[in-house]
C-alpha cells in the first residue's frame, strides 16, 4: 500500500469518527446539542435531520462510489455551520471550528480527486 493512501485513509478516519459521533449525538437529541441549536435559534427537528444527514454522509465517505456525495453534503453542512456562527456573532474560537473541519475535508478531496483513491 502506497503512502497517500495509508496517509488518505487515516485523514479520512479522523474525520468519518468524530462525524458518527456527533450525527449521533444530534440525532438522538443530546441536552447540550439542543441548548446550543436552541441558541443558534434553529427548530429541534432540524437538529435531527442534520444528525442523520451527518451519519449518512460519513457512511458515503467510506465508499468509493459514493465519497463525493458525502464530500458535497459536509461541504453544505459546514458552510452552513460557519454562516450560523458568523450570524449570531460567536467568538472566534467558535467560527474557526467549521473552518477548519471545512479545511481537512479540503484535503480529503483533492487527495481523493488528484490520486484516485
Amino acid at each position: 500500500m502506497e503512502i497517500k493512501t495509508i496517509i488518505f485513509w487515516v485523514l479520512l478516519i479522523a474525520f468519518v469518527l468524530p462525524g458518527f459521533i456527533f450525527g449521533y449525538q444530534k440525532l438522538v437529541g443530546q441536552k447540550q446539542k439542543i441548548e446550543q441549536f436552541k441558541r443558534f435559534d434553529y427548530p429541534i427537528w432540524f437538529i435531527r435531520l442534520l444528525g442523520l444527514a451527518e451519519i449518512l454522509a460519513c457512511a458515503c465517505l467510506l465508499f468509493n462510489q459514493t465519497r463525493y456525495y458525502g464530500i458535497g453534503t459536509f461541504m453544505v453542512i459546514l458552510l452552513g455551520a460557519i454562516y450560523t456562527h458568523i450570524k449570531i456573532n460567536d467568538n472566534k474560537k467558535e467560527i474557526m471550528t467549521p473552518i477548519i473541519v471545512l479545511l481537512h475535508l479540503l484535503v480529503i478531496f483533492f487527495m481523493a480527486f488528484w490520486f484516485k483513491i
